[in-house]
């Protein structure tokens, strides 16, 4: 089992409820984690492992088009409300109008840069404005703990922009001094899966897995993790939304 979040793997290996991702996969994975090896592995490298038929399962991964054609995933196991775009409140923000298009903030603002991974996907939508962006107006963060990277870069101010989950921010103590916006075209809400190689003894797993998620999701316990980490501001979204998607048909 892979995770590119170095406070998951050791959250995992400890079987440490820490926050609410790792809350969601021990609570999905807890039939199986005696016969899990957790490992600390870069995306592009666990895709490589992947595409040499290694039986590799990733966590807290978007399901999206293109994977869904090479890979099978898991039922949703967590429910992150959407990205939103933040700076610091003493940068201007003239101008700025909600939603927010990318392409026309950086027009407007033509010599600020949004930092982003190339570790992750940020959704097909998001993902799409980001490739358009001009390649000056990006400062792309490359390797491993992802999260924490884009985090530290934000926080020393290399670039004016990025791009966070409330659930990111809550962590941190920068919400007076920060300001956010929505961005438009982006969903409300990104759900986290296993990603899987697919091959018999990984679809045996999954079968597992979503059987327990199962029982999970009827006896309210992933719905009860997520009220937990997130703020009372958030909760009548995310309840809403969990009961939409996570008792729906996959």
């Amino acid at each position: 089992m892979h995770t590119d979040n170095a406070h998951d793997l050791a959250s995992f290996k400890q079987s440490d409820m820490r926050s609410l991702s790792s809350e969601t996969n021990i609570l999905a994975l807890t039939q199986q984690t005696h016969k899990l090896h957790f490992e600390f592995v870069p995306l592009k490298r666990s895709l490589k492992f992947m595409a040499q038929g290694q039986s590799i399962c990733i966590t807290n991964k978007i399901k999206t088009h293109q994977r869904a054609q090479q890979f099978i995933f898991s039922k949703p196991i967590n429910l992150f409300l959407g990205r939103r775009l933040y700076q610091f409140s003493d940068l201007s923000s003239q101008g700025i109008n909600e939603p927010i298009s990318l392409a026309e903030l950086f027009v407007q603002y033509p010599q600020r840069r949004l930092i982003v991974s190339d570790q992750i996907s940020y959704g097909d939508k998001l993902d799409q404005q980001i490739t358009k962006l001009p390649e000056q107006n990006k400062i792309v963060r490359r390797g491993a703990s992802h999260v924490q990277g884009i985090l530290d870069m934000f926080s020393e101010r290399r670039g004016e922009y990025a791009l966070f989950y409330p659930l990111e921010m809550s962590a941190r103590q920068w919400q007076e001094s920060t300001v956010s916006y929505t961005v438009a075209g982006i969903e409300p809400y990104l759900l986290g899966r296993l990603m899987c190689v697919n091959n018999p003894e990984t679809r045996q797993f999954i079968k597992k897995v979503n059987k327990q998620i199962d029982t999970l999701n009827q006896d309210g316990a992933l719905l009860r993790a997520h009220l937990k980490y997130y703020h009372s501001d958030f909760h009548q979204d995310v309840t809403r939304f969990v009961t939409a998607e996570f008792l729906a048909p996959h």
